[in-house]
């Protein structure tokens, strides 16, 4: 019995799972578990079955409960949002949610209100019952205290932008005795707790007019005026012991705004909000209101349902970039079929069973070719839907590649049922926003992200109907049926299935529970069709007799053999004679085999005289094209082709090949059927009209050239160019040249000179960059990956039997690799700003790119000197931290997590690669594991595992494990937490209880010699698709436990694979590594060896399926399963195909011992992490092309892999400090060595090493007075020095240090005057200003910091005899001579939203002196998102109490991510998403900044702050870890859209973008 069957077996007598015992058992115990209070976080009541209309969310108050608070007198039945609501009309489309925090005032707590609104406002951020991509509205209702916490959580949501999507939802709020302005008794409360130790902020916030509820209503009016506001009062006194009072009298309950409404309670404070049943007055009050509200919300969606819906279908098709309507090609084929047919399918038995039986099951239909298979499946589609089931379709077209795809067939299906399904439309939408290149992904992600953690899992009531037509023209049909398979078992779907073969020739193991129906279409089944299709047509035909019709009738209906294309041709040469004796000849003539009847239809056309020329160039663009071109398209590529003018497409197809080729109802030119395309592109048919494959594709590429090479594809000439310019009337052939041109490349014959000479005059001119400008506007980037591989192909093929020299050959070589670089490099940006090719991004691109050389020479584009690469770099990014030794890593789809020896684990953004957060784990860190959700990180050490919560950023769970854990994994929804020890144990804790739940002995069943040869393993790994567990020992055969059995399931041998252990020699070499396929179903197992082996398995059948040499240390799969990555103790990175293990790309590096690596979310970047460093990979060869195109002439090459090689990265020092000469004829850096080095502004070439601070110490910063040329440099020992520098005619001279102080503590700026007479230190302990001289230094004066947190000192712009202090929120003017202070204590207040956790960053006046523009951050992190303020300068004076940020700059408040500085009337800074832009005072619109260039996404992958400076000249200069590259002109280039708007800030979400502006040349 071989492993699946034995597998196979087990699971049918399997009662129920391990998992699933564990998971019942969690269920049972969390029953068990007593809460008066209730849950603490945000529970779910209730959700409707059908549509939902809002989200009501209840909030309790001062030592409530999410429960007890509404409760009257504890009694469950009398919880009336859970008990009552759900039950009442008002109420059964509304989603009920209740909120619980800790607010019990009689413990200690260091929480107050605003702690408990930040929570509040994550769990309805993050709550799965609550969708993001939802749009209903959200009604609050806050008892108490809970509407204080409601009133500061709405502020928080309006201004911090990731909650502003809830902002935009909450609609309403309904206050319960809320003490808006505080409560008199909370001070008898504060009195009563002073006797307990302790401190409870909370309590605090409300007392009457307390700071907490001062700042709350200061701010609410602001951003409440759109709400609903309710107000309800008490009118009883409530007793609390020692007497009786209203506890928040009516002035302080309600708020007098105009949109309030209020009104009166008959209860006390307690029983506002608990009611005895449901014909109590007060809850009839509180209810009415409700209702009243959710009626007009369900109003206002009836209304505006229509534009909705219209809104959602705009998302779908944008998100899953559906062009052609699939309804269409339903409709298409309904029409075809004649009224009566297919009726014999409907009756069926077998159609029957799996229509109405309760077991979901796939029905596999399977008939010759042309017998009528499309037609059936348009008639199943149209009767689901007359008995009103829930039905998808999809009807492949080997002829159109758009529809002969599995990416095509699934991005079909989840848009039609996202626009069946509300549910389903959430689910794929926020899948999509979560991933946005989804749709260009490989149908092996997509599967994975959209259907098996996305919409398989939506519980839909009715069952769902998939009906799928032409599986033998869908390209890798055989990787569809187990998608297929697994779909049956998932979910309630039912799948009809269409194809030429039957399902015995996909059968494939792996599938034990999926049930198939196997039917034949017979000759006999169709006949009766056949007949309804002749007798329908008969009155076309030539008039003869009534038994001379009904013989032809039978003659036909016999010899069709059941293929109606067959009758339809023959149907079209009756039509064409006149006499029986005719009829009787075209009946005998014409052969009933189809390719004779092709062979007799070539015949007559060769006999015509006129049109074969016209008629050989038709059908070879039907045979040949990616997809049917429409006839206005084929009419432009015609004349191109031929050479001549034609009258019309129409008439030259009815005329010249009309019984082969027809112009369907879109105008779309096609085949009559597959088999004619098959019949033309067969080698031993009419010469004449015979395809040759080669010929043909040369045929339509050189066309496809010889457009793209033409005047309409030629970049822009001027140098003012609008945007409505750009986009000019274009041929309609454009959109299938660009597209599909490199779908003809891939056949042509790689030696012929014609093709290799129109590719290289296309690629080395500027039409290149209007086609790729056109790829990203109208289609996807993935063009340019399909383009690139085909150049690579088309040359390796040429270089086999060619020289490989040439100009020609060197250019398309470029390209190669060019094409694929600027979709990773510059992706995104492409797609926001196409027109971007021309001038800003081939400057970015190395010396030696094609980009580069052939199109970043023009002065009319932008400059970037001082690089020195010539070349594309694989390394996108290192993070090194000295000190450290990083031991563990992990990744997700937003973050990657590295664990430390030092006990810390880092998280940082997966794109930006900038820390997020640091995490104590009070031992060093071994495993790190993501959760599913991604909102959970797990982290082992030797003792314990420590779980995460990455929404909070807290440790949530702490569990001890008696034994190293050698692998982690949770399950879906992050349920259940699996680990595999070192003691042979499994282990199961629940993340929702934060218990331990099950545990289970892998080697239990084992005996005797068996048993002790598995005692201590050396690693593990699950494969959670699989439900196994893989197990390493020292020198042993590699066991196998299946978590789905709780047994054993197999052990596997490096040679024999799956075999009975018992009188089994022991392995040679034992495995040190492995790793499963992540992709569903795959069924594969990759374990590398001790002696070098790589070895993959299949697990479902138990055999070695490859075996090769590799040396692996460490393994990894990428998350679609499709690569593995293979590290070595020497530093070689290795790149496999999963499925073959081919070697596909080599990194060697001179940096040795890789510890870990893991990949991408994205599949698109590996990470390394070895000694001190992580490194992130982007070899271009992860960017794989689909594997439908990969089957391909493309992949079928034996291409060589890769080899690069990398140098260490502790080679060259780190710039860690820059500054610039105000002139701009230089520039300074720092490094982490301590050099101080110069730079000349002009061409961004090292100039000189000026000084050095002690070897090892980094500078930490510089700043130049250019007054008296001293250079003043700090280092991270604290120690501060000033040189003066002396031009001397060939290089600057040095002088000895005129100041040289070590501060003792960490120096966090560095400040001098004019003329660097006076030097202000700023430590983390005091503020010390010196006096400087050229011969001596002295301490004036120290201002000891006194808790003031981060603060940061500038010269006054308007009076240099000042300084200007900024700490928190608060600015002190003081005197630049003594360091006393001018100010009051009191200082100046800055008004605005300056939020607590904002740490100011940066002073810096700009706009000439009248503007001082202040940057904030949050502490946390070193690139912190910035918060901008600007203030007149003039308001920061000796008079001032307040300053008040300029309105006209509030739009930059959270635009700024680095300020990098200001230019005459110009402040310059880095947008968040990447774009250097600016503002300037001359702006006569409000809410305008200007674009002018981006920096490519992997400058800005750093974990280290961006060093950007600008210089007088307007060069821009950029640290590149150890380089400075200088952007010149870069300034000089806006962008400008068609309306004359410049950079817009709402236009930074736009898709497609306006074109650049640039300046004309100089004359």
């Amino acid at each position: 019995m071989d492993a699946f069957e034995r597998h196979k077996s087990s699971s049918s007598g399997a009662s129920r799972s391990f998992l699933s015992r564990t998971l019942t058992r969690r269920d049972g115990n969390a029953e068990a578990t007593p809460d008066v209070k209730g849950p603490l976080g945000l529970n779910t009541l209730y959700i409707p079955t059908g549509t939902t209309i809002a989200d009501l969310v209840f909030v309790h108050g001062l030592g409530g409960g999410s429960r007890s608070t509404w409760t009257k007198d504890g009694e469950p039945s009398l919880y009336w949002p859970k008990e009552w609501l759900p039950d009442d009309p008002g109420f059964q489309d509304v989603r009920i949610h209740s909120f619980g925090y800790n607010s019990n005032w009689e413990k200690e707590s260091s929480l107050n209100v605003h702690d408990f609104s930040k929570s509040l406002l994550s769990a309805i951020h993050d709550c799965p019952t609550i969708p993001r991509t939802a749009d209903t509205p959200l009604i609050l209702v806050g008892h108490s205290m809970g509407g204080l916490v409601i009133k500061r959580a709405y502020i928080l949501a309006q201004q911090k932008g990731e909650f502003m999507t809830t902002a935009r939802r909450i609609q309403a709020i309904f206050f319960l005795a809320t003490p808006h302005r505080g409560a008199d008794l909370a001070h008898l409360l504060s009195k009563i707790l002073n006797i307990t130790p302790g401190q409870r902020p909370f309590v605090t916030d409300l007392h009457r007019n307390s700071l907490a509820t001062q700042s709350i209503n200061d701010e609410f009016p602001h951003y409440s005026q759109n709400l609903q506001l309710f107000s309800f009062y008490e009118t009883l006194p409530t007793s609390y012991g020692v007497g009786k009072s209203l506890v928040v009298d009516k002035d302080l309950a309600t708020l007098n705004y105009a949109n309030e409404r209020t009104a009166y309670l008959e209860a006390n404070h307690r029983n506002v909000c608990k009611y005895a049943d449901q014909t109590d007055t007060n809850y009839k009050t509180v209810r009415n209101a409700l209702a009243s509200t959710m009626d007009s919300f369900r109003t206002r969606s009836t209304v505006s349902k229509r534009e909705l819906d219209r809104d959602q279908r705009r998302r779908l098709d944008t998100h899953l970039r559906i062009t052609d309507a699939p309804e269409d090609d339903f409709m298409d084929i309904d029409s075809l079929r004649m009224r009566g047919s297919c009726e014999w399918l409907l009756q069926r038995g077998s159609f029957l069973d799996w229509r109405d039986s309760a077991n979901t099951q796939l029905y596999w239909i399977s008939a010759k070719p042309a017998t009528g298979k499309t037609i059936a499946s348009g008639r199943v589609v149209s009767h689901l839907r007359d008995l009103n089931r829930d039905c998808a379709f999809y009807f492949f077209k080997h002829g159109d590649k758009s529809k002969s795809t599995i990416q095509s067939f699934l991005l079909s299906i989840a848009w039609q049922m996202a626009s069946t399904h509300t549910e389903v439309f959430h689910v794929v939408l926020e899948v999509c926003e979560k991933n946005e290149s989804l749709s260009q992904a490989d149908y092996r992600t997509i599967w994975r992200k959209l259907f098996l953690e996305g919409l398989l899992k939506v519980a839909l009531v009715r069952p769902q109907y998939w009906i799928i037509d032409g599986l033998d023209e869908c390209r890798n049909n055989s990787d569809m049926v187990p998608l297929l398979l697994k779909a049956t078992e998932s979910c309630a779907v039912r799948i009809l299935l269409t194809s030429r073969d039957p399902f015995e020739s996909h059968r494939q193991t792996g599938h034990p529970r999926a049930r198939v129906l196997g039917e034949t279409i017979s000759t006999k089944e169709t006949k009766s069709d056949i007949a309804l299709y002749l007798e329908a047509n008969m009155s076309h035909l030539p008039s003869v007799d009534q038994e001379d019709r009904q013989v032809m009738f039978t003659k036909i209906l016999e010899k069709s053999a059941g293929c109606f294309l067959w009758v339809k041709l023959i149907l079209q040469e009756l039509g064409r004679v006149h006499t029986s004796a005719e009829i009787r000849q075209v009946l005998e003539d014409v052969p009933s085999d189809m390719n004779e009847v092709y062979s007799r239809i070539l015949n007559s056309m060769s006999a015509a005289p006129y049109g074969k020329v016209l008629a050989k160039a038709i059908l070879t663009w039907a045979a040949c094209a990616a997809r049917p071109l429409t006839t206005e398209e084929l009419f432009h590529a015609l004349q191109i082709d031929i050479r001549d003018s034609i009258d019309s497409v129409e008439r030259s197809i009815a005329s010249s090949c009309g019984q082969l080729v027809y112009v369907d109802s879109h105008s779309r030119v096609q085949l009559i059927h597959q088999t004619a395309r098959d019949y033309l592109l067969q080698g031993d048919i009419h010469p004449e009209f015979r395809v040759e494959k080669r010929v043909g594709h040369k045929r339509l590429a050189l066309t496809c050239l010889q457009y793209l090479n033409g005047s309409e594809m030629r970049g822009p000439r001027h140098r003012k160019l609008s945007f409505t310019s750009l986009v000019k009337e274009r041929s309609p052939l454009v959109a299938y040249a660009s597209i599909f041109l490199f779908d003809h490349i891939i056949h042509v014959d790689a030696t012929d000179e014609e093709v290799l000479s129109a590719l290289a005059k296309f690629m080395g001119s500027s039409n290149v960059l209007s086609w790729i400008e056109y790829i990203a506007r109208f289609s996807d980037l993935t063009r340019l990956i399909q383009a690139g591989k085909v150049l690579r192909s088309f040359l390796h093929k040429r270089t086999k039997k060619l020289s490989p020299l040439g100009k020609d050959f060197a250019l398309l070589d470029s390209w190669a690799t060019d094409l694929l670089r600027l979709v990773t490099k510059f992706g995104k940006d492409l797609l926001g700003s196409p027109s971007s090719i021309f001038n800003l991004i081939p400057p970015f691109c190395p010396q030696e790119s094609a980009p580069r050389k052939n199109f970043a020479a023009s002065p009319r584009s932008i400059a970037v000197l001082g690089l020195s690469a010539t070349e594309w770099d694989d390394c996108a990014s290192t993070i090194f931290e000295p000190n450290e030794q990083f031991h563990a890593l992990a990744c997700s789809e937003r973050h990657f997590a590295i664990g430390t020896f030092g006990r810390n684990i880092v998280l940082y953004n997966a794109e930006t690669c900038q820390e997020i957060q640091r995490f104590h784990h009070c031992e060093p860190v071994r495993l790190l594991h993501f959760g599913k959700t991604e909102k959970i990180l797990a982290a082992a050490g030797v003792k314990s595992i420590r779980i995460w919560d990455l929404t909070t950023k807290k440790q949530i769970w702490d569990f001890k494990t008696p034994q190293l854990c050698m692998s982690l994994a949770t399950t879906e929804g992050d349920e259940l937490l699996l680990g595999a020890l070192k003691s042979n144990n499994l282990l199961v804790w629940d993340l929702k209880l934060g218990a331990l739940r099950d545990c289970a002995n892998w080697t239990d069943d084992l005996e005797g010699q068996r048993a002790h040869t598995f005692r201590r393993p050396i690693a593990a790994a699950f494969g959670m698709d699989s439900n196994l567990l893989a197990v390493v020992y020292r020198g042993q055969d590699i066991l196998l436990w299946d978590l789905e059995r709780d047994a054993l399931y197999d052990t596997y041998n490096k040679m024999a694979g799956a075999s009975p252990m018992l009188g089994r020699q022991p392995a040679d070499a034992g495995a040190i590594a492995l790793t499963f396929n992540r992709a569903p179903g795959a069924n594969l197992l990759a374990a590398a060896y001790s002696d070098g082996d790589l070895v993959l398995f299949d697990t479902s059948d138990g055999y070695v399926k490859a075996i090769i040499t590799a040396n692996a240390q460490t393994l990894a799969c990428s998350p679609d399963g499709r690569t593995l990555a293979g590290g070595d103790g020497s530093g070689k990175l290795q790149i496999f195909d999963f499925e073959t293990l081919k070697l596909l790309y080599c990194i060697h590096s001179t940096e040795h011992g890789i510890k870990e690596i893991q990949f991408s979310g994205d599949n698109l970047q590996i990470l390394d992490i070895r000694g001190s460093h992580c490194r992130i990979w982007d070899p271009v060869v992860l960017v794989r092309q689909d594997a439908e195109d990969e089957s391909s002439d493309v992949v079928s090459l034996s291409t060589a892999p890769q080899e690069v090689h990398i140098d260490a990265v502790e080679d060259t020092p780190v710039i860690t400090a820059l500054t610039c000469q105000v002139a701009g004829e230089m520039f300074f850096s720092g490094k982490e060595d301590g050099s101080v080095h110069m730079y000349e502004a002009k061409s961004g070439k090292h100039m000189q090493n000026l000084l050095n601070h002690a070897k090892g110490v980094s500078i930490t910063a510089l700043s130049l007075d250019e007054e008296s040329n001293a250079l003043c440099t700090t280092d991270s020992s604290s120690r501060v020095m000033v040189h003066r520098l002396v031009r001397q005619p060939r290089c600057w001279n040095v002088n000895e240090a005129i100041f040289d102080h070590r501060v003792g503590v960490s120096v966090n700026q560095v400040l001098s005057n004019k003329g660097c007479t006076r030097l202000l230190v700023s430590s983390t302990s005091s503020d010390t200003l010196w006096s400087i001289s050229a011969n001596t230094s002295e301490m004036i004066g120290t201002v000891q910091k006194e808790d003031r947190g981060a603060c940061r000192w500038s010269t006054h712009p308007l009076r240099e005899d000042q300084l200007l202090l900024i700490a928190g929120n608060v600015a002190h003017l003081y005197d630049w001579l003594t360091l006393s202070r001018l100010t009051n204590p009191e200082g100046i207040l800055l008004q605005g939203s300056i939020l607590p956790e904002l740490m100011v960053q940066s002073v810096s006046p700009c706009f000439g002196g009248s503007i001082i523009a202040t940057a904030f951050k949050e502490s946390i992190g070193a690139r912190a998102k910035s918060k901008l303020m600007l203030w007149n300068s003039s308001d920061f004076n000796l008079q001032a109490t307040s300053a008040v940020p300029v309105p006209k700059y509030h739009y930059l408040s959270d635009q700024v991510q680095v300020l990098i500085g200001s230019e005459g009337q110009k402040l310059v800074f880095l947008h968040g998403s990447g774009w250097v832009c600016s503002v300037d005072t001359q702006a006569t619109g409000m809410e305008h900044f200007i674009r002018h260039f981006f920096f490519p996404a992997d400058w800005l992958s750093t974990d280290s702050p961006l060093l950007i400076k600008i210089t007088r000249r307007s060069d821009i200069i950029f640290v590149k870890r150890d380089e400075i590259a200088v952007i010149k002109r870069g300034l000089e280039t806006s962008e400008r859209g068609s309306d004359g708007d410049i950079g817009k800030s709402s236009s930074l979400t736009d898709v497609r973008r306006p074109l650049l502006q640039v300046p004309a040349e100089p004359h």
